[in-house]
């Protein structure tokens, strides 16, 4: 088998890889009797830099999630708390709207002002469209509601869609900010936001480059925008994630 069409690929390390996996499987199950990507180099993936929001992607999304319940809860919880979207689609009960807590996977977040609105909100949304549903998750569907299931990728991809950035990039965004006000400091990120050192020092790495390249990086003034969108878009105070 010729792979010389690896080199053409956007993401040929990812496919090479995936190839590798699914001849061994077949080879295993005695379907094939030799792995054609034995051998095969497909490269190592290529390291993405996290790049901060533009002052058009901020408004966009400030704009968006003011008319969507659902969606103004997982801008919040990806633009404020840096929550993955496997994460906010599995969230079940680590919301304590009294006593201004968010404790997802332990992290104890002070529950700030933005996300407790927008929680509340749903909930009156979740409760007019399924008052019956017994569904443990925060988010819903139709599909779901009246199970025990959790929303799907396909439900939360169509969520955002139509937004300039998807859920990954809020979160970058919150972590770089983060880090732009912190000094960079990876220790401090990975006990904020609960992440392994070498995604930590990626973050911090983007700061310093950007910071070399050009000067330090002013963060924009979003301050306008209080109250509609995500982290920094709410002139949200850094470090006041952390435990208190």
């Amino acid at each position: 088998m010729s792979h010389n069409w690896l080199a053409h690929r956007p993401y040929r390390a990812h496919d090479a890889t995936a190839l590798r996996s699914l001849f061994r499987t077949l080879k295993a199950e005695r379907l094939v009797f030799a792995n054609p990507m034995r051998g095969i180099n497909g490269g190592k993936p290529a390291t993405t830099i996290p790049t901060s929001l533009t002052t058009d992607e901020v408004e966009f999304v400030a704009q968006a999630a003011r008319q969507d319940p659902a969606l103004r809860v997982v801008v919040a919880l990806a633009g404020i708390h840096a929550l993955p979207a496997r994460r906010i689609r599995s969230m079940l009960e680590e919301v304590d709207l009294p006593g201004r807590r968010l404790d997802p996977e332990g992290l104890d977040h002070p529950l700030d002002n933005y996300t407790a609105e927008a929680i509340t909100d749903y909930l009156s949304h979740r409760h007019r469209h399924w008052p019956n549903s017994t569904n443990p998750h925060l988010l819903v569907s139709r599909n779901t509601a009246t199970t025990t299931a959790a929303v799907g990728t396909f439900w939360m991809d169509k969520l955002v869609k139509e937004l300039p950035v998807g859920v990954d990039r809020l979160r970058q965004d919150r972590i770089l900010e983060e880090a732009l006000v912190n000094g960079a400091d990876p220790l401090h990120l990975a006990h904020v936001f609960s992440l392994g050192t070498r995604t930590s020092l990626r973050y911090t790495s983007a700061v310093a480059t950007s910071a070399a390249e050009q000067g330090p990086p002013a963060p924009l003034n979003r301050s306008a925008h209080a109250g509609q969108a995500p982290g920094s878009i709410l002139g949200f105070v850094p470090s006041t994630l952390q435990n208190s």
